[in-house]
Formats: C-alpha cells, structure tokens, sequence
C-alpha cells in the first residue's frame, strides 16, 4: 500500500511546488507607506511625523520596507542591491509599488519594479 502511496504523494507535492513558484511569478500593485526597517521594527516608528529620521535611516542604506494594512513587506531589488535609491524621499508617503511577492518562512517581500506616489 505505501508503495502507492508515495508516487501519489510525491506528485501532490509537485503540484503543490508548481503553484506556489507560478504564483511568485505575477506583478501585483501594492499601495502602502514606505519605512525604513530600524525604526519600525524596532519602535513601530512611522508617518509624516517619522517621514525625515526615516527618509535619513534610507539615505545610509538602512533596509526599506512597505507597510500595506498592517502587513510589512521587505523591498527588494531583483538583484542584490538596495532599493534605497528607488524609495529616497518617499518615507512616510503612501506610494504605489509594483513588482513580484515572494515570501519565504513567514518573510514576505517585494521584488520593486516601479514606485510611484
């Protein structure tokens, strides 16, 4: 019994592989507040009154992040650099950021194609 058990398992998790890499794959808009993430994670720091310490903390590469509904999600360039340069004077502001969600052990990121207030 096992022994057909397991292929049928095995093409579940395939299945299940599949979805979920197909999924990371779509462009989605986001509209949220630009943060840096020293201050918020570690204060919850962040809005207009915040928008300078944070537009600074972005300014010496302090990781960006957005805070959609009270979700926060890392910024991430698609290839290993700071998306700082993307986000400069926009902390504190509700923007419009597009690119691809990608998420990995409860982490949920950005890959940020375009920003736009």
């Amino acid at each position: 019994m096992t022994k057909t058990i397991a292929p049928i398992l095995l093409f579940i998790l395939f299945l299940l592989l599949a979805f979920t890499a197909a999924a990371g794959d779509e462009t989605v808009t986001l509209t949220g507040e630009v943060v840096d993430l020293h201050c918020y994670t570690t204060r919850g720091a962040h809005g207009e009154e915040h928008a300078g310490c944070s537009n600074a903390c972005l300014a010496r590469n302090v990781p960006a992040g957005l805070l959609v509904d009270g979700q926060l999600y890392l910024l991430l360039n698609e290839k290993p650099t700071v998306v700082n340069e993307k986000v400069a004077g926009l902390a504190g502001k509700t923007v419009k950021a597009t690119g691809k969600v990608v998420e990995r052990n409860g982490l949920k990121a950005l890959m940020l194609e375009s920003v736009a207030q």
